[in-house]
């Protein structure tokens, strides 16, 4: 069967999400288009244990979430669908098979990715530990949609993820999967327990090349037709257009106009529980001291 995510799908993506913030200031921060096939040799070396991402996020991250799993794990339903949103390659998930295997939990796990390359990863490696596995290669836009009204519990992880897109639309498609009576679980990193000025040479350093096959979907040369990539203190990845094309210039794009590649967003432990006040007000909150704090949402 033809792969329907293929290099036309991400092209037309790529011009149907950059949207306009202001004037000569346009929103390209669609995080899907960092995980194009091309991109996963460039999002698998972030993970090395030499980088400085490896030691400000992954690291850090991986000891936070196998400090909080068994409580985690203790709140969900004896019988459900786990949806793991975007698995990626350090198994994370495996934190809460373990616990879940402890309580007796029965559970379908559910991987999502719109890389079939991370979808096998996540699908061989559960399946060779005896867990039922139901792959869905798709956007997570369209998993509400493909999954239909939930006949058993649903728990959605998104986990870090949560940070690539603006809260409140993360959380109303988190919520949408879910369905009634379903649990979702996102992870932040705060800004005031992480060294913000280390983690943000960690995106200038190591994270910009991902953002080049994005920048290569609207016909530019992410070396000679773009300003070189900067970061901010909110972890938030800019550049200015020196080339338009002509299929830019129809959307309006200006030559010189600025351009948000990426966001990864840290909050405050404050600024947090009020985006999930937004989206509820069923909650718990995972926070042993860490510089993660996680959240389990009932919907």
């Amino acid at each position: 069967m033809e792969n329907k995510y293929n290099a036309e799908w991400f092209k037309k993506r790529a011009f149907s999400s950059i949207q306009p913030i202001k004037p000569h200031v346009w929103d390209y921060s669609d995080s899907l288009l960092l995980y194009i096939s091309s991109s996963v040799q460039e999002y698998e070396s972030l993970q090395a244990e030499s980088t400085l991402y490896f030691n400000l996020v992954t690291k850090p991250e991986r000891e936070y979430l196998k400090s909080i799993a068994q409580k985690v794990t203790s709140l969900l339903p004896e019988n459900f669908e786990y949806v793991d949103l975007g698995p990626g390659t350090e198994h994370k998930e495996q934190f809460f098979f373990d616990e879940l295997k402890k309580q007796g939990k029965i559970f379908t796990y559910i991987p999502v990715d719109i890389s079939q390359h991370y979808l096998e990863l996540a699908s061989k490696h559960a399946s060779d530990q005896g867990v039922s596995v139901h792959p869905i290669q798709s956007a997570f836009e369209e998993v509400a949609e493909i999954l239909g009204e939930p006949t058993i519990p649903r728990f959605v992880n998104m986990g870090l993820t949560f940070s690539n897109y603006y809260p409140q639309v993360a959380l109303d498609l988190l919520k949408r999967i879910a369905g009634n009576g379903g649990y979702v679980f996102v992870n932040s990193q705060m800004r005031n327990r992480v060294d913000m000025a280390e983690l943000q040479k960690a995106y200038a350093q190591d994270a910009l090349i991902l953002a080049d096959d994005k920048i290569r979907l609207l016909g530019l040369d992410p070396d000679k037709d773009v300003a070189k990539r900067e970061t901010n203190d909110k972890i938030e990845v800019w550049s200015s257009i020196f080339h338009v094309t002509p299929k830019l210039k129809e959307l309006g794009v200006c030559v010189g106009d600025k351009v948000l590649l990426f966001e990864s967003l840290r909050y405050t432990p404050e600024q947090l529980e009020e985006e999930l006040k937004k989206a509820s007000n069923r909650y718990v909150l995972f926070d042993v001291g860490a510089s993660f704090i996680a959240a389990l949402i009932q919907t």
